[in-house]
Order: structure tokens, then sequence, then C-alpha cells
């Protein structure tokens, strides 16, 4: 049975460099296995020298899951949502492509030291921002290498402790209409997330002057070429990724 063990702020993930790490979004999965955030998806990019990008959302009864999706159909093949299910019946599940559903703790406890994590906290549904935030920032606490936490949600990135490497994900200005998007943190965080049609904006290049800027999803090693420059880092996925490290890395 999946015990959840709660974990104390002794202390946390260590601080790094984003500009020294390409991502693979939700690992690096291929179409035909294993599937976007499995353990294997993640573990294969760290045994490339890759940093991941990967999403948590909470079980019923709290706990953290790797997962990106309201829903488990599309990746699992069956009905539900991961909100309304306990975290027992949730983990193991098979996901199409290969891999199981995991728990938060699995990947930190199966990850290398020496690669980052870019944790993106969904918040969705019936999910409280601030307690996920502080459920997601307890395990972290007990991770002994890189890693950020981020999310979409404002209120959730503020809830999540000042010493924790904290990302403010942006969404698209044009499904947003904001004329400012740098202007959305409403606490002080340690690099923005946009999105690819957004990274040359200006107010973005100029927010550069201060906090990195990493981009999501980069899917094309011309896209990936042509932004490397107006970007600091990339979140990429679906081409080769020595490819990707030599355009986002510049070596």
């Amino acid at each position: 049975m999946w015990q959840w063990k709660s974990t104390a702020y002794l202390r946390l993930a260590n601080r790094f460099n984003l500009v020294d790490f390409a991502y693979a979004h939700r690992g690096l999965w291929t179409v035909n296995g294993p599937a976007e955030n499995s353990l294997q998806a993640c573990l294969d990019a760290a045994a490339l020298g890759l940093g991941i990008e990967f999403d948590v959302r909470p079980s019923k009864d709290g706990v953290p899951i790797v997962f990106h999706d309201a829903t488990l159909d599309r990746m699992c093949g069956e009905a539900g949502r991961p909100e309304n299910m306990l975290a027992n019946d949730l983990i193991g599940i098979p996901l199409i492509g290969g891999g199981t559903l995991i728990a938060l703790e699995t990947l930190l406890d199966a990850w290398p030291q020496s690669a980052p994590l870019l944790c993106e906290m969904k918040i969705d549904g019936r999910t409280d921002p601030v307690s996920f935030a502080q459920t997601v920032s307890a395990l972290l606490s007990s991770h002994r290498g890189p890693a950020a936490c981020m999310s979409f949600s404002r209120r959730a990135v503020a809830a999540l402790p000042a010493e924790l490497m904290r990302g403010q994900l942006i969404a698209a200005t044009h499904e947003t209409g904001i004329s400012d998007p740098a202007s959305t943190p409403s606490v002080p965080v340690d690099y923005l997330a946009c999105h690819v049609s957004d990274a040359r904006h200006p107010s973005l290049q100029s927010a550069r002057r201060d906090l990195p800027v990493i981009t999501w999803t980069v899917r094309s090693e011309v896209e990936c070429a042509d932004l490397s420059s107006v970007t600091d880092s990339q979140i990429f996925e679906g081409f080769d990724p020595t490819l990707a490290k030599r355009h986002i890395l510049n070596r």
C-alpha cells in the first residue's frame, strides 16, 4: 500500500543556474515509448545530461502524482480524474506507451542529484493552490539535487517558500490578451517561463536583463535554433536531444 511520507522543512532543493541545462518536456518520451511523465522517460533525459520539466497534480488524498492531464483517458485509456481517486488507486496504472503512474516522491527517490528538475504544479479542478504548493514544497525540501517549482497559478507560486527556486509560467498572450506578460508574477521569482509564441515579446526581452526567461514547448530543431538567441533556455520535445543541447547551450 502506498504511504506518503510528510517531510519537514529541514532543507530545500539546491538552487542552480537555469541556463546551464536544456530541459526535456515531460521527460525524454517518444511516440513509441516510454510515455511522457513516466519514470523511464525522465531517467532517459538525465542519462543524456538533460534536465526535465514535468507535471504534478494531487490525488484525492493530496499525494502529488506525476501526470499532466486533468483526466486519465488520453494517457491511460480509462475514465477518471486524478483528483477524484486515491493515490493507492492511481499509482501503478499503466501509461499508454510504457511505464506507469508514479508519485512525485518516487521520481525524487530515483532522480540523480546532478540534473535539475522543473516541477510544474497543475492547478485546476478542486485543487487548492496554497495547500498543494505547500505539499509539493515539503517533498522538494528533502531532495538533495537541483530543483525548481513553477505554475501558471500565481497563488501557488506565491505559496512556495522564498528559499525554494521558483518560476512563473505565463500563458500565451494571444490567449490571455495580456500586453505585459513579464508583469505577471505576484511575488519575486527566479525565472519566467513563456510560450514559444511570446519568446520575442518586448516585455520578456526586457525582463531578461534581470531574470532568465525559458520558453516552452519547442518542437523542432529549426524552432530551437531560431529561439536560442532570444531565450536563456528551452523546454523541448520531439527531436534529437543532442541537437537541442547544441542550440540551447551553444556547445
